[in-house]
């Protein structure tokens, strides 16, 4: 267990060197952990255009096993949601619904040179509260089908359409409103019109969309490279249009400091993302003890379990908004909870999905007092 952890965040190390083009070490190009973790962080396509490498130097079997098959995959799934994405923003403007395209779609658009070498897995798609009813009668009017139990999550031929009233999924955790004041209005009111993935897209200005990244990414206790490189990518476009100040208001206005800091002192440190010092520094959040911990971890490039809920905990404004937080993360609403278990009986699939995630909180606390304890002195 401890052997495959380092093996990751040596990959994870490896992964950033390769990305800001310093020199890398020859062998991991033909080992094959190194490119399954490659496509499991999401920057396999990254990775490869990086290198630039020549096919003659892996032999063939694994050349077409842990790059080429992928590669096309991820390629041929991209070409097909930018199809889609480009169609339903058609069909939004023609019903005259404003929507807005988050995350993969856009900034594959907008970062990625080829856009296919940023992976999505659906299109999110941005309307305001009171278009949903017309926004869900437009993806079923083009052929989209309704996920059961997911009231804004819709399928046709293997391509998933995600609709969000709020880009923050706070239906699904409501003391995340506690966090930020960021919602769905703050990103129409910060867009401008761009032709994008064959079409006509609203675009969100950095001062929104880069906090907006940053809360995403530690949503999911930073899992994947992909997401802290989009976050460097993006700062990189902040500096050549001598954004920072808008981007500084912004995430003040919003709150979210402490998000912004861990993933833009990471970009900075090992993606050479251009972030100024002084805001880093503006930024910083107040830390005891253990979170320095944490942060130390993650900027030697661990992934740490359960990041997310021990950050969001101390951004909770008091004591009660945290108790809160945890009742409800741990217990969430009737609906969420469908979502959680999938397939057969509700409750023993969500009660054993829980335990089991529960145990693995304990065993990773219990481990991490227990190598804190062990320190000298």
């Amino acid at each position: 267990m401890r052997t495959a952890k380092l093996k990751s965040v040596d990959a994870r190390a490896e992964y950033c060197r390769v990305l800001c083009e310093k020199q890398v070490k020859s062998s991991p190009m033909v080992n094959e952990t190194f490119w399954r973790l490659a496509w499991a962080e999401g920057v396999g396509a990254c990775i490869w255009h990086a290198l630039n490498v020549k096919r003659d130097a892996f032999n063939s079997e694994m050349f077409r096993t842990y790059i080429e098959q992928p590669l096309r995959a991820q390629t041929a799934h991209a070409l097909i949601l930018k199809q889609a994405n480009s169609s339903m923003l058609q069909h939004m403007r023609e019903s005259g619904i404003p929507c807005i395209t988050l995350r993969g779609q856009s900034l594959a658009e907008t970062m990625y040179d080829p856009p296919a070498s940023r992976p999505q897995t659906d299109m999110d798609l941005l309307v305001c509260e009171e278009d949903i009813p017309a926004a869900k009668q437009v993806a079923v009017q083009s052929g989209f089908e309704p996920v059961e139990h997911h009231p804004l999550l819709f399928l046709r031929d293997g391509v998933l359409l995600d609709l969000h009233a709020d880009p923050l999924d706070m239906e699904r955790i409501h003391a995340w409103e506690h966090i930020t004041p960021l919602r769905t209005q703050d990103f129409f009111d910060h867009t401008e019109q761009g032709e994008r993935a064959g079409g006509l897209m609203l675009l969100v200005h950095p001062r929104v969309n880069l906090p907006y990244l940053c809360f995403h990414a530690m949503k999911h206790s930073f899992e994947r490279l992909i997401w802290l490189w989009d976050i460097a990518l993006l700062a990189r476009k902040v500096q050549e249009q001598h954004q920072w100040d808008a981007v500084l208001e912004g995430i003040r206005g919003y709150r979210l400091e402490r998000p912004c800091f861990y993933a833009l002192s990471y970009a900075h440190a090992h993606l050479g993302a251009p972030v100024p010092e002084h805001l880093l520094e503006k930024i910083r959040p107040t830390m005891d003890w253990r979170e320095r911990a944490l942060f130390s971890r993650f900027m030697h490039h661990e992934s740490i379990p359960f990041l997310a809920e021990r950050l969001f905990a101390r951004m909770m404004p008091d004591f009660r908004h945290r108790l809160a937080f945890w009742r409800e993360t741990i217990i969430p609403r009737e609906e969420v909870r469908r979502q959680i278990a999938g397939e057969g009986c509700v409750q023993c699939q969500f009660i054993r999905k829980r335990l089991k995630q529960l145990l693995k909180l304990f065993w990773t606390l219990g481990r991490e007092a227990w190598a804190i304890l062990r320190l000298p002195g």
